[in-house]
Parts: structure tokens; sequence; C-alpha cells
């Protein structure tokens, strides 16, 4: 399965990145962990990390064999719970959430080759271009 993970390749190439995360975790495709205000304090921008709680505005496609839909879901369930986000919120709602947020995982990676660097801004997602050295 195709997932996206933390990378701090391209970093700096634009003057509004950031990178708080570990490199090569785990991270979400972004909006479930938005606040009401994204394009002010930049979590619009960024990929949150599941280990780290941290984000980062670059995030590289990566082919995990290891991984399908069922344990994607509980690394992110694990990471939501012990952040407490999921402390008020029914089963229901918990479920379809993470439902969405692996459709949206793997609409994401379905566009882009693995190895692929990806930024993105609310729901647009797009390859940064690499720069020749």
């Amino acid at each position: 399965m195709k997932v996206l993970v933390a990378t701090s390749l391209t970093q700096g190439h634009a003057r509004d990145d950031y990178c708080w995360t570990v490199d090569g975790e785990l991270v979400l495709a972004g909006p479930i962990l938005e606040c009401s205000t994204p394009h002010r304090c930049g979590c619009g921008r960024g990929f949150p990390g599941l280990a780290s709680c941290r984000a980062t505005t670059t995030a590289m496609v990566v082919d995990r064999p290891d991984f399908d839909r069922s344990t994607l879901r509980i690394a992110i369930r694990e990471s939501l719970d012990r952040q407490g986000w999921l402390a008020f919120m029914g089963p229901d709602l918990i479920a379809d959430g993470l439902e969405d947020e692996i459709d949206c995982i793997e609409e994401i990676t379905s566009a882009f080759p693995a190895g692929a660097i990806v930024v993105r801004h609310g729901t647009e997602v797009m390859q940064r271009a690499s720069l020749a050295a």
C-alpha cells in the first residue's frame, strides 16, 4: 500500500516551509486535524505526523507492502487516541473519520509515483518540482 511519510527533502524551497516531524514517520493527509483558521497558523499546509504529533509541509509517497487499510487504520486510531482527539467522539463518528482519512490518503498516493514529494494547500495536493543539483 502506498502511504505518506514525513520528509525533510526539499524543505526550505518555499519560504513558508516547516518540518517538526521525524523523517519517515507516517503522516495524515491533513484536513482531519485543522483548526478554524488554517491559513493563519499554517496547519492548512501541513501533514500531521502520527508518531511525533507534529507536522511538516512536505511528505513523500512511499510503498509500504507491510501496510494495508487495516494496519493504517490501527496506526491512525492509536495516534489520534494518544493525542486525545477521540475522547469525545462516538464509535460511529470515529469509524467514519478513519475511513475518510484512509480514502483521502489513497486518493493522494494513487495520483503520484512512489518517491514523489508532495505539498498541500488546504485540500489541494501537488507534487513539488525536484530541483537539479
